[in-house]
């Protein structure tokens, strides 16, 4: 009998296990959003949100002819409503997981991230991976609005060129939201994002011609780089500052880097490897800290004034006059930094995690401690090839 009750209770506890997915939706009832756009009216949030149209996308033909893409422009006091609002002006659910970037105004991050990230972070649907940059000198929603050539979608054509920037070129910080909330919360580390901005008209790149000829009239380039203050944005660093302070950091894969001839002229250098280490040092109470980068490179464009490349002192000249614009170039960008009064670099975290006893000491005069921090950049180039011929081309030898 005690064993006929087990059995019972065993089957009737099953029962809630194989409950299925009750909360289920098909793909049918979705809107599958990859692009969000965060502007700010007053003390509204605007959302300018892009959804695609699947059935488009995928058709093999030429489709209905319909828009492989929708953009829905909604307006409340928080982010999540302005979310679900959308549903009054389509037949679907608005679903998140699947986004690709979050493009947030300038006004916005002035602002403060603290609220308008709220959302994206505690929402169970969301994942982490996508990438977020702040719109520069135009509305986030015109980011979006932009019709690309080579991508169906803009929100899609954005997330490749941030990825693949950043693997050829090293100019963009790929920043995804995990990493952002780790900066933003983390000691002794300000945060920095991408900017990114509409390039020509505006007005012609929402129309269907922009995509329909050879020169767009308008397209989206990443632009720039914005710093914070803990959570506030403060300023923009220039393209040429936010590529030097990327080479200070770990994730460069391949990039490209014009440099001046020891003769005049100018060289090319595809930099392959990087391998940055920092060393942190107090000095009579004063940190004192030392980048050591270790570049490999390959020659690859060449219009020098009197440089033999069959001769190895020549390649020895051109590392060394490298080496020296190279740190020239990457403390100016440091220096921009501490004028700015943000520590994007984490030099401050470097210091809490080698003397936490001294930073205790110093952490809330960390700021005015940093700009006038001496930083030294000691780079060591590496030539390891100069491509399928020696020297320059418009000489002739092969």
């Amino acid at each position: 009998m005690k064993a006929n009750i087990q059995k019972t209770m065993i089957m009737v506890v099953s029962f809630f296990l194989l409950s299925g997915c009750w909360d289920r939706w098909e793909l049918n009832q979705l809107s599958l959003i990859v692009g969000i756009a965060v502007d700010k009216e007053g003390d509204d949030y605007v959302l300018t949100m892009q959804a695609m149209n699947p059935a488009e996308i995928a058709s093999q033909e030429t489709g209905r002819g319909y828009a492989q893409g929708m953009d829905v422009r909604e307006k409340s006091e928080t982010i999540h409503e302005s979310l679900r609002k959308m549903i009054q002006k389509t037949p679907r659910r608005s679903f998140v997981s699947q986004l690709k970037v979050l493009i947030l105004s300038e006004d916005v991050a002035r602002d403060g991230l603290d609220h308008v990230l709220d959302f994206f972070y505690r929402d169970h649907e969301m994942r982490s991976d996508f990438f977020v940059l702040i719109s520069k000198d135009t509305a986030a929603e015109n980011i979006l609005n932009v019709l690309t050539p080579l991508e169906n979608l803009s929100a899609q054509s954005l997330f490749d060129s941030v990825e693949f920037s950043g693997r050829s070129y090293s100019s963009t910080k790929k920043l995804t939201m995990d990493r952002l909330f780790y900066e933003i919360k983390a000691v002794g580390i300000d945060p920095s994002i991408m900017g990114v901005t509409v390039s020509g008209d505006i007005q012609q790149g929402r129309t269907k011609k922009n995509v329909e000829q050879n020169m767009a009239a308008a397209f989206v380039e990443t632009n720039g780089l914005a710093i914070f203050k803990g959570s506030k944005m403060i300023t923009w660093l220039s393209q040429p500052h936010s590529k030097d302070i990327e080479y200070l950091n770990s994730g460069i894969e391949n990039s490209v880097k014009s440099f001046t001839c020891p003769g005049g002229g100018n060289i090319a250098l595809e930099i392959h490897s990087n391998n940055p280490a920092i060393k942190m040092e107090l000095k009579d109470g004063m940190p004192s800290v030392t980048y050591d980068l270790s570049l490999e490179a390959t020659i690859s464009e060449v219009d020098c004034v009197d440089l033999d490349l069959s001769v190895p002192s020549s390649y020895e000249q051109v590392e060394k006059q490298a080496q020296t614009e190279m740190e020239a170039n990457i403390h100016e960008a440091i220096v921009a930094t501490q004028q700015a009064g943000s520590d994007i670099l984490g030099i401050g975290q470097e210091l809490y995690r080698k003397f936490p006893d001294y930073w205790e000491q110093i952490q809330d005069d960390w700021y005015s401690i940093y700009q006038d921090l001496d930083v030294k950049i000691n780079i060591a180039i590496t030539i390891t090839d100069s491509g399928s011929i020696i020297n320059s081309f418009s000489e002739g030898e092969q």
